[in-house]
């Protein structure tokens, strides 16, 4: 991955380093989505901060404060004092160069913040946050007793949105196909069910994919640089070279916490199957013929559940005598289908409720006779998805055991696919990587500079040369800082590509 593409202009005044970094800033006050520029001369001062979480995905946030001696900056309408708002944060540098859009926030819950200091002291302070935090909020509203479910999705494929999991679970935010910016990663997946908001799941998604989930200036959403992805990428090329002219800090650190030498990944993982037998009449009482063949009688004295309105049929194959449960099926049986299926004497019996729609995991069914008769099967057949239980993956290194003793990391999660990726599972290939990884001793940079690296971005690789040597990494966080009069800083937080 490398910095934002900015005008050629503008990168031949960030080597010559002598224009200062100009901010500006465009909101859109009344909430009518009309954008008014903010005075240069009243920015006072403004930060930005991008980061890559744990979990996952990269979020940005910032702060501003802005003089309002007269007034001039004021929330239109209630609304919240203007939380929620858009803001667009552009720089550039010197005179008559053109200007880059670098981030796309948002007012966060506390609103336009009104200062009043000694005399006409007077301020503007706004709080900052990106997409991701509106996504965190997306599901709170939503009926969780009943979770979106997607099956047999692919990854990501902007060619066929209606079955790419990533626009599926956006599309729930009201992001559109067009307003993503991905890769296509082909990797099935037969089951999935949302059971946390739209960012947590999108960035465990990133996460497990090893992919960079961002809410761009460019896109509301890119999704892409995975070395799962069908598109080839560069991955040496180098945005940046920090050296002894551009930086005023430097501080190393080890990461000693990031080093693993055995890696456990122990997962719930969906398996599609053949379609197959997916529900037979099992209750008691139950009868045995000469041949021990299950029987049950239907007697006018005795009401059976089946018998009664609502009566639900629990989908569940047999595997090697062992019964699992089913989580999803379809291709199932119409009623025609499973008239077919009924065997007994007496009778007859006839389905007078049948409903396969209304659950993915049981049917709902009312089985009737008009005289007394017994009932040796009933059945109904689908296509199901079960989950198989705590399949695992181990590896280690045993050399670097024998070294430094086992160093465990132990994983879970639910987007992990058996899908073959040369020639191993999903998973497997996933743990292999995790491991050579890990068992790098890797350091942490932090870099400062007063060039205007305001197109850098996170997971964007750099170098850093100093007298003894020349380092590569990735940057893992940021911030720019802005203030009046005073030399713009721009710092990263660099991990050490070994």
């Amino acid at each position: 991955m490398k910095f934002y593409d900015i005008d050629n202009a503008l990168l031949e005044a960030i080597e010559k380093g002598d224009s200062p970094v100009r901010l500006g800033i465009s909101l859109d006050w009344s909430g009518t989505g009309f954008y008014e520029s903010v005075f240069e001369q009243d920015i006072i001062e403004a930060s930005f901060y991008g980061l890559k979480e744990v979990s996952g995905g990269t979020t940005a946030r910032g702060e501003v404060l802005l003089d309002n001696t007269y007034g001039t900056y004021a929330c239109g309408g209630n609304g919240g004092r203007g939380a929620g708002r858009e803001v667009r944060i552009s720089f550039s540098l010197g005179e008559g160069l053109p200007w880059f859009q670098r981030f796309v926030l948002y007012v966060d819950d506390n609103g336009f913040q009104d200062i009043r200091g000694p005399g006409r002291k007077r301020y503007v302070r706004l709080g900052l946050h990106d997409r991701s935090a509106l996504l965190r909020k997306t599901e709170n509203s939503r009926d969780w007793t009943h979770p979106a479910v997607f099956t047999y999705s692919v990854i990501c494929d902007k060619t066929q949105p209606e079955k790419s999991l990533v626009h599926l679970i956006t599309k729930r935010a009201g992001i559109e196909s067009g307003d993503i910016d991905c890769a296509t990663i082909p990797i099935i997946l037969p089951y999935v069910k949302l059971t946390k908001n739209i960012w947590t799941e999108l960035s465990e998604l990133a996460k497990t994919f090893r992919a960079h989930l961002e809410c761009a200036p460019e896109k509301p959403l890119v999704f892409a640089h995975s070395p799962y992805q069908q598109e080839t990428e560069n991955v040496d090329d180098c945005s940046y070279t920090f050296s002894g002219e551009h930086i005023f800090y430097l501080r190393e650190t080890a990461r000693a916490e990031l080093y693993r030498n055995t890696v456990r990944l122990k997962i719930n993982i969906p398996v599609a199957l053949e379609k197959q037998e997916i529900w037979r009449y099992d209750d008691p009482p139950v009868l045995y013929d000469t041949d021990l063949t299950p029987m049950y009688p239907f007697r006018s004295t005795v009401l059976r559940d089946i018998q009664n309105t609502g009566y639900e049929a629990q989908y569940r194959i047999k595997d090697g005598g062992t019964e699992r449960p089913v989580i999803y099926a379809d291709q199932i049986d119409t009623q025609e289908e499973a008239m077919e299926w009924l065997d007994f004497e007496g009778g007859p019996f006839a389905y007078s409720a049948y409903d396969v729609t209304t659950h993915h995991e049981k049917a709902i069914i009312t089985l009737n006779t008009e005289t007394d008769g017994d009932l040796r099967r009933a059945s109904i057949y689908g296509r199901p998805i079960v989950l198989d239980l705590n399949r695992s993956c181990f590896l280690r290194d045993t050399e670097a055991i024998a070294q430094y003793g086992t160093a465990a990391l132990n994983v879970s999660g639910s987007y992990f696919s058996e899908d073959t990726v040369g020639g191993l599972p999903m998973y497997e290939d996933w743990t292999m990587r995790e491991l050579s990884e890990r068992l790098q001793e890797r350091r942490e940079f932090t870099v400062k500079t007063h060039r205007g690296l305001f197109h850098a971005r996170i997971g964007a690789m750099v170098n850093i040369e100093t007298k003894g040597e020349t380092l590569r990494g990735t940057i893992n966080a940021l911030s720019l800082r802005y203030r009046q009069d005073t030399a713009f800083v721009a710092a990263f937080r660099i991990e050490e590509i070994v």
